[in-house]
């Protein structure tokens, strides 16, 4: 009488779905133990019954297991912002549908393995990805800059233009005058995680050094996350708006700008970052040394490397990331010294940023708006609003009516 081995053998994953599989420790260690075809080839044979979802199984933890042992809370995080990014991309093809039923059913077995620690999850999604700026609280002066210390004190700054220095004894300074924290950090491996927060409203301008020594310029509309100290592997800070950034070099610690769109990662270098999270569109420019960029929406985050005199643009609708020859980079930074220089811009583009340095509005028909030639000139922003607004409605040639803080153009 013939008797098959296989069935002699005590077999666990009889009945396992494909998410069991991937959710049994067990089974996760036993995959990763296996490293010969003869192996493998003797563990399917004694598991025939569940052959199909364990190859599933295998292929998806060798695809995104990057260690042997229970993905922590940290790749857990990793892995379910790859497949949501993956999964976005692939639904844009037609013809990816049966890879993206595949990449669902990977997706809801993640949601499931997160939701376990769904506490750690969202701490850790806050810390790795978009940053949540802290609201304004009602009753404050939503017009001058306020700067947010990690112990939750709030300090607003009246002037136009202002001048902040982070200090190694936990105290910072605002133009001239020191501000001592009123109690210290709690001294842990979260520290790092815990930052300070400068909120840059239209019409101010600031200019901040960070404790390594790093130069930041803030231009209107900017909210700016920074730690009192770095330490750990990076230097990482958080930007919404518009920064010029002189970064201090430190090859072991690498310098990143995190922002809602667009990452850039740097030595030591001097770049513009312009990445509203209002705006349709992301751009880093380059004026020395080299850079690391890469978006958020990337599955495995490609990093392109950037040299001197290039432009970086990310569009909020392609989420595609093109690195392009930028001859005139020094003009991006023009406004530090308050000068805005454009070359073939887009009228409303103009507009915007007019409005943000000078904190007006306009109202205009936006059909006509875009179908304007493109204008390029110069305009000295330490000029009042008035006197600009006469040069630009010359350049462009539109006519307007002003009413308070608020221009209709004609």
């Amino acid at each position: 009488m013939f008797i098959d081995s296989r069935k002699m053998t005590k077999r666990k994953y009889i009945d396992y779905t494909f998410e069991d599989l991937i959710h049994d420790q067990e089974f996760v260690d036993r995959i990763q133990d296996i490293y010969t075809e003869r192996e493998w080839h003797k563990f399917l044979e004694t598991h025939y019954e569940s052959k199909e979802n364990i190859l599933k199984a295998k292929r998806f933890i060798s695809i995104f297991q990057e260690r042997k042992g229970q993905l922590d809370s940290e790749h857990n995080h990793e892995l379910w912002l790859r497949i949501r990014d993956f999964n976005r991309t692939t639904c844009s093809s037609q013809n990816n549908r049966v890879q993206l039923k595949h990449i669902i059913r990977i997706a809801a077995s993640v949601i499931i393995l997160l939701s376990i620690s769904s506490v750690l999850f969202l701490g850790l999604y806050n810390r790795e990805g978009k940053y949540a700026f802290s609201e304004i609280e009602n009753g404050m002066n939503t017009e001058k800059t306020l700067l947010t210390l990690t112990n939750g004190e709030r300090i607003e700054i009246d002037k136009e233009e202002s001048k902040i220095a982070v200090l190694d004894n936990e105290a910072v300074k605002i133009d001239n005058d020191t501000i001592q924290k009123k109690e210290s950090i709690k001294a842990s491996s979260e520290e790092e995680f815990v930052l300070n927060e400068l909120v840059v409203p239209y019409g101010k301008r600031t200019t901040l050094i960070l404790n390594d020594g790093t130069k930041v310029w803030l231009n209107a509309g900017t909210k700016f996350a920074f730690p009192q100290k770095f330490i750990g592997k990076n230097r990482k800070v958080y930007l919404d708006g518009e920064g010029y950034f002189e970064v201090t070099q430190n090859k072991k610690q690498p310098f990143i700008v995190s922002s809602e769109k667009l990452n850039v990662e740097v030595l030591g270098t001097k770049f513009n970052m312009n990445s509203y999270s209002v705006d349709k569109q992301s751009e880093t420019v380059l004026l020395e040394g080299s850079v690391l960029v890469w978006s958020e929406n990337k599955l495995l985050r490609n990093k392109v490397e950037m040299s001197p005199n290039q432009k970086a643009i990310c569009s909020e609708r392609s989420k595609k990331l093109t690195v392009i020859s930028e001859p005139n980079a020094q003009d991006y930074i023009a406004w530090t010294d308050g000068w805005y220089k454009f070359s073939n811009e887009s009228l409303e583009k103009v507009l915007i940023r007019i409005s943000r340095f000078y904190n007006i509005t306009f109202k205009y028909e936006k059909v006509k708006i875009v179908n304007k030639l493109p204008v390029s000139g110069k305009l000295d922003l330490k000029e009042s609003f008035e006197e600009v607004l006469f040069t630009l409605s010359k350049v462009a040639e539109f006519e307007y009516e002003v009413e308070g803080n608020i221009v209709m153009i004609k």
